[in-house]
């Protein structure tokens, strides 16, 4: 598909149903989805306080900046 980079934004579970494992089911299925797509590289955008959660699921966070249009 000439796809090489995918980008993931922070996946929220409801707070009834967190600590179940659901999130990381889904970024899981996702970054599987992704291999099966070709993409050499997911980046995914997150709150600190989730750097554990994305750890756990296989990202190695560092910093980044992000730029935007006014439009």
């Amino acid at each position: 598909m000439g796809l090489e980079h995918g980008y993931l934004e922070d996946i929220i579970v409801h707070p009834e149903y967190q600590g179940q494992g659901i999130g990381v089911k889904l970024v899981t299925e996702l970054l599987l989805e992704s291999k099966r797509f070709g993409l050499s590289m997911v980046t995914v955008t997150f709150e600190e306080n989730k750097t554990q959660f994305y750890n756990r699921c296989g990202f190695i966070t560092g910093s980044g900046g992000v730029w935007q249009t006014n439009i």
